[in-house]
């Protein structure tokens, strides 16, 4: 192993304790629910889970994330990218340093799956009425729930623009799609916004790693948009019936 990379090795290591570190520090000020790298742990065991057993998963038909979204089109050309990538660095840093050649390819092969079994547990993770409660986790990134008598008001919604065409970036929004919100950051495109779901007072949400977010509203950007809203606008008709029954 010759020095360079010895060096890059450390660096490497260093960053990854800072990050260690960083994530600890949220998690002693409450701000990370569960320990982060027992959270880290479970979650690359079901990356890998759900990329060679994904066949055994039962599939859910009702309010799926994935269905008709524009990621299925971007994945398929992350995945090709990511393929011709790994084949083209591994021929010339075979030729140029072969010591970089093989880790390289180890990357890009742990990129290819990651991947793979991100969306594989996107497909597995519909958004689920359960009891008075809504349940929304777009696989292992982030997810919120909520129950009824937290929200305020359902409406229809779309998205709102720049002067300049840019995708105006709305602040305590939790986004109900698989389109990874990065992406939508970097290459402005996403998902057809539907609806919009707003609050009666700010709940959290959990991302990557745990770490807590505050919200104010979901915007909801699946294909059975409609459909959920009208289940959901109609479990909340009985439960206001339910609760004002109480009181009389």
């Amino acid at each position: 192993m010759d020095k360079q990379m010895v060096i890059s090795l450390i660096l490497i290591l260093f960053l990854l304790v800072l990050f260690f570190v960083y994530l600890f520090v949220k998690y002693k000020q409450g701000k990370i629910e569960k320990n982060p790298l027992l959270a880290i742990i479970v979650k690359e065991w079901k990356i890998l889970y759900y990329v060679f057993f994904n066949w055994k998963i039962k599939r859910r038909n009702k309010y799926m994330l994935h269905k008709h979204s524009n990621y299925f089109w971007l994945f398929i050309a992350l995945l090709h990218e990511q393929v011709i990538e790994m084949v083209l660095f591994h021929i010339y840093l075979k030729k140029v340093d072969p010591s970089y050649a093989n880790i390289f390819s180890a990357l890009h092969i742990y990129s290819i799956l990651y991947m793979i079994g991100d969306y594989n547990w996107v497909r597995n993770t519909p958004i689920r009425l359960v009891d008075d409660y809504v349940e929304i986790k777009i696989g292992g990134r982030r997810e919120v729930s909520f129950h009824l008598a937290d929200i305020d008001s359902i409406k229809k919604a779309q998205l709102t623009y720049t002067n300049k065409g840019e995708i105006i970036q709305e602040k305590g929004v939790f986004h109900a799609t698989s389109f990874p919100r990065v992406l939508t950051s970097l290459f402005g495109i996403t998902d057809e916004l539907k609806h919009e779901i707003t609050f009666n007072k700010p709940i959290y949400s959990t991302g990557y790693f745990g770490l807590k977010k505050q919200v104010n509203k979901v915007h909801v950007y699946i294909h059975e948009s409609d459909q959920f809203v009208a289940t959901l606008e109609e479990k909340r008709g009985k439960f206001n019936e339910l609760s004002c029954g109480r009181f009389i």
